[in-house]
């Protein structure tokens, strides 16, 4: 469950024409110090701010066509790269007849490990174990990814327990000159990795509530008190708000937590993401019979549909990615690499490897023997709800659509 927010930074940084500015708070630091736990602390923030100033509403001013043509060149190559990837795939779909698309964004899960235990990951233990590379061979593989995409995510387990990630990240970066770093983590060691900041270019930090809850020491909300403290410390780093991208997992359990996260994210101008957790695979099916679950999607995307927040994804993935919609994966989208190169053909949810990018070289090669050995692409019709599922579904079939969403 670590890639909902695959492309949040890349995909909501890219709407250059719409401007988001963020008011200043206070330090969460200080409120936790005086109000004691963090109930407290969100209910002072609340009394402070009564409801939270729509970041939209902050500027109004109709962009000049100056200021567009700026965003345009800004974000040349990140247009190029989708106009080059919609006719590559407009061609393997309509004229080769195949649903292995390219790669728009590669997930590389550099560690299975993980300092906390939460109930729907899915890395805990893995089906398919691989063992780490060292730093050099890791970032011999980071080479041959960055050769056929220029969008890494780095994830796990918890990529800050690797002692060598802040190596991983600079060369990502700096040395292998990808355009989009990522990284996902749960937050809790960023301040002892703090050169991770100076290389990613967004960092996507997993929370499910706001309720601190110390009674499990493995568990996000026990962590909640140094997440919160290691976010300011982020923000500051990063130097945005926007940089940053919460995301949360809802479950029956948390339906209220998760619309506290929503407004927090607004006030703080965070970008928020959200997904539903999965059960061995599969969707919740049993939200959909909760009214207070419908409550929540509709507010998460009304807020998106009127520009008052920044939320990753459109209200089209939103409707589909939280109502469980009908949807057409395209899995090699966005492949996913572990940590000793292996790379899965479709996915890694059917525990199929195709080959390893050391071994291989390519992931084009790789997913061609994966043809080979396992077919084409199943049609399953959307079973796992990720955003980057989801995304694919809508990228190679409402390419437009999907566009004219992102930049309103």
């Amino acid at each position: 469950m670590k890639d909902g927010t695959i492309l949040t930074a890349e995909l909501v940084d890219a709407k250059s024409v719409r401007r988001f500015s963020t008011k200043s708070c206070a330090s969460w630091g200080s409120l936790w110090t005086s109000s004691g736990n963090c109930d407290s602390w969100f209910d002072l923030m609340m009394e402070k701010s009564g409801h939270f100033v729509p970041v939209s509403a902050l500027d109004r001013r109709v962009p000049t066509r100056r200021e567009l043509l700026r965003g345009l060149v800004r974000q040349a190559p990140f247009v190029a790269k989708n106009f080059r990837l919609y006719f590559r795939n407009g061609w393997r779909r309509y004229v080769l007849r195949t649903k292995v698309v390219a790669p728009y964004a590669v997930t590389f899960y550099v560690i299975h490990k993980c300092n906390l235990a939460c109930s729907y990951c899915t890395q805990k233990e893995p089906d398919v174990f691989s063992e780490e590379l060292g730093t050099a061979d890791t970032i011999r593989l980071l080479r041959k990814i960055r050769k056929e995409s220029d969008s890494i995510v780095i994830t796990g387990g918890e990529p800050t327990l690797r002692g060598d990630i802040e190596e991983i990240v600079e060369a990502a970066r700096f040395e292998c000159k990808f355009r989009s770093v990522l990284l996902i983590t749960n937050g809790t060691l960023l301040d002892r990795k703090a050169g991770i900041l100076s290389g990613v270019t967004g960092l996507v930090v997993s929370l499910d509530a706001l309720a601190a809850d110390p009674t499990n020491p493995l568990s996000k909300p026990a962590a909640l008190p140094k997440v919160m403290e290691n976010l300011e410390f982020a923000k500051e780093r990063l130097g945005s708000p926007r940089r940053i991208t919460i995301s949360t997992v809802i479950e029956e359990w948390n339906i209220g937590e998760v619309e506290r996260l929503l407004d927090w994210c607004g006030e703080q101008g965070f970008v928020f993401a959200a997904q539903s957790a999965q059960m061995e695979k599969m969707p919740n099916l049993a939200l959909l019979r909760n009214a207070k679950y419908h409550a929540l999607v509709d507010k998460i995307i009304a807020r998106r549909r009127a520009g008052t927040q920044a939320i990753n994804g459109t209200p089209k993935t939103i409707e589909t990615l939280l109502r469980f919609r009908d949807f057409q994966c395209y899995p090699t989208m966005f492949p996913r690499v572990y940590p000793n190169g292996d790379v899965f053909y479709p996915c890694e949810p059917l525990r199929k490897i195709a080959g390893n990018l050391l071994r291989d070289g390519s992931l084009r090669k790789i997913f061609a023997n994966g043809k080979k050995m396992y077919g084409e692409i199943p049609p399953c019709q959307g079973i796992c709800y990720l955003f980057g599922n989801v995304l694919s579904h809508y990228y190679v079939n409402d390419f437009w659509g999907l566009a004219g969403d992102f930049i309103q």
